[in-house]
């Protein structure tokens, strides 16, 4: 027994060192507490020496700073020393020794931008504010249209003003046709088919030479759309096609149709007529005047009254009427010398009248005029 115990307390240090083999050091050990103490004493030792190592180095290479904010990984460093093949008793055990340095993870920042309460009303009063807008442009540009297709885009230059002074000093005897169809001209909208009629020599060719010599006119006569080949006169495009050539590029302008009464005894050539009419190119801005001598026939009035947008009725001239007409035309072929009381008298003497209730009124109005006053003023220079 002492011999045995003797060989035990002979086991040299270098067979329990650190530098022995981990297959060595691993292998079962007698149990005996002062061995067990000594072994445990060099483990302790061989721990704290690594530590103490392992400390000098970080202090040496220290982690940066923008480390933290860099990574996103969690370093974790752990020295674990332990003996899981030592049998001892429950009471005499040793937990197995370690170190763990825990850095901070740095917080994972949600990429998204956090949305300020302010910025979210202001940008839902400004989404209000341009759905209210939408609606007002609307409006606004509708009125616009709205306006450009209303009497604005009139010739109310210069050219018309002046058109409308000239007729109201020139046109004799029809005061209140005149301002019907100055209304007409007001309320125009892009397209207006007026119809004028009145006896012969009242002043509706009159009206429409006054026009010509201050705007775009375009004056066609009856008898011209007559002499046109049967095949204008079988399809209303056919004819809306030739009425429609015949206009010029201006962007306001009149057409009248002069002479109207003779094309109004024929039924089917009314239909054509006014469905050629309704059927023009509308974005012309066009005002159509339709010339009718007496009244018209009745199976052509239906036509043309689903088509006119208003009809004037020029009166017929009186005496004194026609007296005026006399002076006015001497003056524009500057009769020279002027006529006098008693060659106007033989220029009205040579009229026909009617008597309507004591009124004398002229059949041909102030239709011969411009040939009397001519001739008149042949006599007189002889």
């Amino acid at each position: 027994m002492d011999e045995s115990m003797n060989s035990v307390h002979s086991i040299s240090a270098m067979d329990i060192s650190p530098a022995t083999s981990p297959k060595m050091t691993l292998n079962p050990i007698p149990s005996n507490h002062l061995l067990l103490n000594a072994f445990q004493q060099q483990q302790e030792s061989l721990s704290n020496m690594l530590f103490s190592v392992e400390r000098q180095i970080i202090n040496k290479n220290p982690i940066p700073d923008d480390y933290d904010n860099n990574s996103n990984s969690l370093c974790l460093y752990t020295t674990v020393l332990t003996d899981n093949n030592i049998q001892t008793n429950p009471e005499e055990s040793n937990q197995p020794r370690q170190r763990i340095k825990v850095e901070p993870v740095s917080t994972v920042v949600d990429s998204n931008p956090v949305i300020n309460k302010t910025e979210l009303k202001s940008s839902r009063k400004s989404i209000s504010k341009l759905i209210f807008l939408i609606p007002l442009l609307f409006l606004i540009l509708y009125i616009i249209v709205q306006h450009k297709n209303t009497s604005s885009i009139l010739p109310r230059t210069s050219n018309w003003q002046n058109a409308s002074e000239y007729l109201s000093k020139n046109l004799i005897g029809q005061d209140q046709g005149l301002e019907q169809f100055k209304d007409a001209m007001v309320k125009h909208k892009n397209f207006s088919i007026v119809i004028i009629e009145g006896s012969i020599g009242t002043g509706k060719t009159y009206l429409a030479s006054s026009l010509e010599k201050f705007l775009s006119t375009t004056l066609i006569s009856t008898n011209d759309l007559l002499g046109l080949s049967k095949h204008h006169w079988t399809e209303p495009d056919h004819l809306s096609l030739y009425l429609s050539s015949c206009l010029s590029p201006s962007l306001f302008q009149f057409l009248i149709i002069d002479d109207l009464d003779l094309l109004t005894t024929n039924e089917q050539y009314c239909q054509i007529l006014t469905s050629a009419l309704h059927s023009i190119n509308k974005n012309k801005n066009l005002f159509i005047l339709l010339l009718q001598t007496g009244k018209m026939a009745s199976k052509c009035k239906e036509s043309f009254d689903n088509i006119t947008t208003k009809s004037i009725q020029f009166n017929k001239l009186q005496r004194q009427h026609i007296r005026k007409c006399i002076e006015n035309e001497a003056d524009t072929q500057n009769v020279q010398p002027p006529l006098n009381d008693q060659q106007i008298e033989n220029i009205l003497n040579s009229i026909e009248y009617i008597n309507e209730q004591g009124i004398l009124y002229g059949t041909t109005g102030c239709k011969q005029i411009p040939s009397l006053v001519m001739l008149a003023s042949k006599k007189s220079s002889y």
